[in-house]
Order: C-alpha cells, then sequence, then structure tokens
C-alpha cells in the first residue's frame, strides 16, 4: 500500500512522518511519499520527517518529492495538508479583517473565507492529478483548512473517490477527558456534532453511566483541557455540552476582537516571525547530515509556535505548555495519533473486528435532519467492518441548531462562490456569516479579498 502525503513540507511534517511509521502495520504500508511544491520546504523539514520515519520504520521505502504525478502514481492513501500563500497570503487576511473591525481568525469568518478562496482550487487541481494517477479505489483525507469548507468543495466538485475532512480539535478534546473522570479512554463514549471548527460535546458515558454532571462540575475540567477558554456558566446555557475551541471566537467575539486589535500583532505575523527566525538558524545546518542539530532547532521554534496558541485572544497561558524533547526522544515518545490517526482508524477498521469511534466530516445524509443531505458535517462515527456509522446526536438544542444553519448557509454559499468564481455568491456567503452578517461589510471584504493574484478572473 502506498500513501501520499500532499503538502509533505509543513512545519508540522515530523509528527505526522512519526504517526504514520508507528502505525504503519495497521494498514500494511509499504511506501510513503512527502509530496510538496517547495523544494526549500523539503530540504528542511521534509528531511526532519524523513530521518524520523526511517529510524523508526527503516524497512518501508519512504521517499521526498516535488513531482505530484510521480507522487501520486498508485497512491491508495492520500492526505492533504496546504497551506496556500504561505504566511504572507495569512497576514494579508488577518489585516484585512482588522482593517473592518471585524475577526480575521483564518479558518473562520473572513479570513476562513479567504484562505479557502486559495485552498479550494489548488486541492481541486490535486483532485484533478488523483482522478488520473492514483489507485482507482483511493481514498483521499482532506486536513487543508478550512477544512469543511475544503472538503464540501472537493464532493460538490464531482470528485469520484471516497473523501473525509479530518481534524485533531476534536480528538484532542475527548483524549483530554478520562484524566478528568479517572476513566479508561476506552470506556468514554463522547458525541459530537455541528461543523468543523464548530462543533459541539454532548452525551458523556463510561461504560454506559451518564457523567455529564461529573464531568462539567470538575474545575479541572476548566483549567486542563481545551475548556479552559470557557466558563462554566456558558456550559450550562449550552445545555451541558462542550464546545469546540474554535467557538471562542462565536461567544466571545467581542472580547477576541479587542484582543487581536490591542496586540503588537497578529496570530499569522507571529507566526511569520518565528519561521522566519527558524529558517535563519536552519540555513547554516545540513538537515540529512546533522539531523539531531537541525531538530533541536526546529523544536525550540515550533514550541514557541505551540506554547503561545490562543494567548492574544483569550488573554490566558496554554495549560499543556510543552517542554523541549531531544530528537531521540521525540521519536520515543508514545504517538498521539494527531489527524493522522484519525485516518489510519478507518483505514484499519476495514479488517478489524472491534468498533471504534473518531469524530469525521461528510455528507450529513439525514444524519442532523435540519440540514441538507450534501451538507458537509463534522459528527461522532462508530468505525466497524461495515464501515462509518455516524452517530445521531440524542439532543441538538434549539440554539445550537439555529447557529449550525446560519454558518451552514455561509459554507454553502462560499463553496458555490468558489467554484463558480461568483463575487455576488461570495458578498451573499459573508452577509450570512454571523461574525459578518452585513451587506455593505461583505461587500468591502469581497472587493479587498478579491484584489489578489489568485482571483483575477472573478
Amino acid at each position: 500500500m502506498k500513501l501520499t502525503v500532499i503538502g509533505g513540507g509543513g512545519v508540522r511534517s515530523a509528527f505526522l512522518a512519526k504517526s504514520l511509521a508507528y502505525n504503519a502495520h495497521r494498514i500494511g504500508l509499504q511506501e510513503v511519499v512527502f509530496l510538496d511544491s517547495s523544494a526549500e520546504n523539503l530540504t528542511l523539514f521534509g528531511e526532519i520527517a524523513r530521518y524520523v520515519f526511517n529510524t523508526i520504520r527503516p524497512d518501508i521505502h519512504f521517499s521526498l518529492t516535488t513531482d505530484p504525478v510521480a507522487a501520486l502514481k498508485s497512491a491508495n492513501y492520500v492526505i492533504t495538508t496546504l497551506r496556500v500563500g504561505g504566511d504572507a497570503s495569512r497576514i494579508r487576511d488577518e489585516r484585512i479583517a482588522l482593517e473592518h473591525n471585524t475577526l480575521g481568525q483564518e479558518t473562520t469568518g473572513a479570513g476562513g473565507f479567504a484562505m479557502a478562496m486559495r485552498s479550494i482550487p489548488a486541492i481541486l487541481n490535486y483532485c484533478q492529478l488523483i482522478e488520473e494517477h492514483a489507485a482507482r479505489d483511493a481514498i483521499l483525507f482532506n486536513f487543508t483548512n478550512p477544512s469543511g469548507l475544503v472538503t464540501e468543495a472537493i464532493i460538490k466538485s464531482g470528485f469520484k473517490r471516497r473523501v473525509y475532512g479530518i481534524c485533531d480539535a476534536p480528538s484532542e478534546l475527548i483524549r483530554e477527558l478520562p484524566s478528568i473522570l479517572g476513566c479508561d479512554p476506552q470506556d468514554l463514549k463522547v458525541e459530537c456534532y455541528g461543523l468543523n471548527h464548530f462543533s459541539w460535546f454532548t452525551h458523556f458515558t463510561v461504560q454506559g453511566e451518564d457523567v455529564t454532571d461529573r464531568l462539567i462540575n470538575n474545575p479541572d475540567l476548566y483549567l486542563k483541557t481545551a475548556m479552559q477558554y470557557f466558563s462554566p456558566e456558558l456550559v450550562q446555557l449550552c445545555d451541558k455540552q462542550l464546545l469546540n475551541e474554535y467557538l471562542y471566537y462565536y461567544y466571545y467575539r467581542e472580547v477576541a476582537l479587542k484582543a487581536i486589535q490591542d496586540a503588537p500583532e497578529t496570530r499569522g505575523e507571529q507566526i511569520a516571525s518565528i519561521n522566519q527566525d527558524m529558517r535563519k538558524e536552519l540555513a547554516g545546518v545540513n538537515v540529512r547530515e546533522t539531523p539531531e542539530a537541525a531538530f533541536d532547532i526546529w523544536m525550540k521554534h515550533y514550541l514557541r509556535r505551540e506554547n503561545s496558541y490562543m494567548q492574544s485572544e483569550s488573554h490566558q497561558e496554554k495549560f499543556n505548555t510543552r517542554e523541549p524533547l531531544t530528537l531521540q526522544q521525540f521519536i520515543e515518545e508514545p504517538d498521539t495519533g494527531g489527524y493522522a490517526g484519525v485516518a489510519l482508524d478507518i483505514l484499519e477498521a476495514v479488517n478489524s473486528n472491534t468498533t471504534k469511534r473518531i469524530v469525521v466530516s461528510l455528507a450529513n445524509n439525514g444524519t442532523l435532519d435540519f440540514l441538507q443531505p450534501d451538507d458537509v458535517i463534522e459528527i461522532s462515527c462508530d468505525l466497524s467492518k461495515t464501515g462509518l456509522k455516524p452517530v445521531t446526536p440524542q439532543h441538538v438544542p434549539t440554539a445550537q441548531k439555529n447557529m449550525i444553519s446560519c454558518v451552514k448557509e455561509y459554507e454553502r454559499l462560499a463553496v458555490a462562490a468558489i467554484l463558480n468564481r461568483d463575487r455576488t455568491l461570495a458578498v451573499r456567503a459573508l452577509m450570512a456569516h454571523p461574525l459578518v452578517g452585513s451587506w455593505s461589510l461583505a461587500q468591502k471584504l469581497v472587493t479587498a479579498y478579491l484584489d489578489d493574484t489568485h482571483c483575477k478572473d472573478w
């Protein structure tokens, strides 16, 4: 079996390589290819990933390439993790939104729409190559943000292979809960429903016993998990449901906007500065000859990035800041799976006798009865030999239904606008988005975002 990663030269490639290497036996991997359009990124981050992978599984052929046809030829599985336009485009997206007094977060609101305008055309070009060169039964796992929008665009473009949207945010929160409840992870069951970066968690059971009240009344939930950004009172108002961390931008909109506006730099500018410092240091290192030295530089700057996540928006220190690891410690540390783990769980389930619950984005097909069948939703699924069975949530409060319906209307219009290169639909999309919600503002934002080399033909 061959697995290809599109965007394999990203900063997080080492984590993906580690996860794939430790779990390759689960799906019979024989070849792994990391593809990236940037030869420089492959020389730096791709080579770190190569060393990690080869140290764990030297028996599996691992390669780096900038050739998409060679990378996708006969591929059985494809994971996409692209950032089209790089840091510069992210900064521009953020600044345009802030100039118009609205949030420019890169996956939601105006910033998410701008990112989708770049991500979707690039992914669809790769989808055409997958149709032409990959194995006939190839499966695509999309991690390219905004993941829900991109996955919906892939499906609605007529792509003929199986495609799933994957994200690590839901699984990371769920993974934090057993320690709060004092239970084994396999004994905990959770229902997740909504849209990507716009989902809620409900119906918490341990070996069949409802533990919702015990969970939401535990102070550690708000200190030691991603729920640190939300108040217990809000959880009660949400019918005792936990929240995806990205809902912070909706429930605390004015707080987040003011914090970002008052900060000396946007998150994109912060990331760009960190990446620039990292590249400067790595420029003097031959990664292939001295991987330990390269890894130390990468780890130092990567932790600057991770440990500062959402600090400006929330004025909170992260509860789970990480300490630096050596290359050997990184390799030996147990793998947490991340988004690769979701993909591997799906692939392994075909040959497994056990059932496992994961969160994935796929076509609704009646799971949420207040949405259209072809809407892409983020939902808990039970995996088994028979495939993925979406778990219909036992209770979706009216407030959540209204919020999801509103954002989904934005997503439908945004996908249609991008697939058809239609400026009017783009304005309608941002009008529908609750973080914009204004015709005059939507017009200004669309005009500003379309003034870009990627969108001259709109």
